[in-house]
């Protein structure tokens, strides 16, 4: 493992703000249904729903040619960071007075973003290597209360594509993509220590014990398994061709990975570490995600229009429910009673009944190409 000490330190001018309706409504109700917030890619906005009634409540613009890509919520809900992905910016939105209260200017082409599990700091990875640099690119680190750029740390390469903390908050994991390998970053120290993982390295998801990252590896059909206490890969395992995203199972047992070039899902039994079933879904699949009972995975086809349903008990496709042009995203909602699809090639998010695994309402005027979603007060 290399190991590498390359951060710099950016303070600029960020945007203080303060709201007494935040105040307010810092507990939110248990009985209430919460809004769904959404960045439209061509429209520059973000599209606030009502989860109750299913309408658009507002659009709040995040400026002109934002390409608004990726929301993350703080831990309360009562904001909301949107990537700026062509401006080089971050939105700050108001998720109770429903308004843009900031905009923080970041290096080029921000992508994924994570809150830190204290709910202080949101860290942002990029998709480019650092403007005028050729061998690094940023991280950035962002006060969630005060919206400055508290610290930037560099990493190796041209672009990360994800980020999640361990558990306890001490270390960052970013899939860095262009190199093949994951950046771990002390949170603490900002050190930087490199794991050689496989070519393309692309999504991660954690264990519910925090003891291991798996890493979807998408230019060598293959997924990394990295020990949290070593930061050592303890195995590489085969999967299908150019897998993509990634969800645990909640007691740990399984990782599921989609495999975007096959139009399949394979299931990893962590015990094991091998692949014990492989599943067909549909063209195109990139995103999984698992109800939070452990008993249903859900899949987006992007290139058949459709989501997969599957049984984990059996790793069998128990439906298959046509949705929107293109989907992209999706999001079960914390009662795992409905999952939520952004429909990346039209203006609408699809509404699906997980009980009755069908669909239950489609969401107009989102905005054009919804890209990403979220739950807030």
């Amino acid at each position: 493992m290399k190991t590498y000490r390359l951060s710099l330190l950016l303070i600029i001018f960020g945007f203080a703000f303060s709201s007494s309706a935040l105040a307010q409504s810092a507990q939110m109700s248990p009985t209430r249904a919460p809004s769904l917030f959404v960045p439209a890619r061509y429209s520059d906005i973000v599209s606030a729903i009502n989860t109750s009634t299913n309408q658009v409540v507002t659009q709040i613009p995040v400026g002109v040619g934002a390409y608004p890509i990726r929301i993350t919520m703080t831990l309360d809900g009562l904001k909301a960071f949107v990537s700026d992905n062509l401006t080089a910016s971050i939105s700050v939105i108001d998720t109770v007075a429903l308004t843009n209260i900031a905009t923080i200017p970041v290096q080029r082409r921000p992508g994924t973003s994570a809150i830190t599990p204290n709910g202080t700091q949101l860290w942002v990875v990029h998709q480019v290597g650092l403007e005028g640099h050729t061998s690094v690119s940023p991280v950035e680190v962002i006060d969630t209360a005060t919206n400055l750029i508290i610290h930037t740390v560099l990493i190796p390469g041209k672009g990360a594509k994800d980020i999640l903390f361990t558990l306890d908050g001490r270390f960052a994991y970013t899939a860095n993509n262009t190199l093949g390998e994951v950046d771990v970053i002390d949170t603490t120290t900002y050190q930087v220590t490199s794991i050689p993982t496989a070519p393309g390295s692309r999504r991660l998801c954690i264990s519910p014990a925090g003891d291991r990252v798996y890493v979807s590896n998408n230019g060598d059909n293959s997924v990394s398994v990295i020990d949290t206490a070593t930061q050592q890969v303890i195995a590489t395992i085969p999967v299908g061709r150019r897998p993509l995203g990634s969800a645990i199972t909640p007691n740990g047992e399984e990782v599921y990975v989609t495999n975007a070039q096959d139009g399949t899902v394979s299931v990893i039994d962590t015990t094991a570490l091998t692949v014990i079933a492989t599943i067909p879904t549909g063209i195109r699949c990139q995103r999984v995600v698992i109800t939070r009972d452990g008993t249903k995975a859900f899949v987006q086809n992007g290139f058949s229009d459709t989501v997969s349903a599957i049984d984990t008990a059996t790793h069998t496709v128990i439906a298959t429910i046509p949705v929107g042009h293109r989907p992209w995203t999706i999001l079960a909602s914390p009662d795992d009673m409905k999952l939520y699809v952004c429909n990346g090639g039209d203006t609408t998010v699809t509404v699906i009944d997980i009980p009755s695994l069908t669909v239950s309402d489609t969401i107009a005027d989102v905005g054009s190409s919804p890209f990403d979603l979220k739950f807030g007060p």
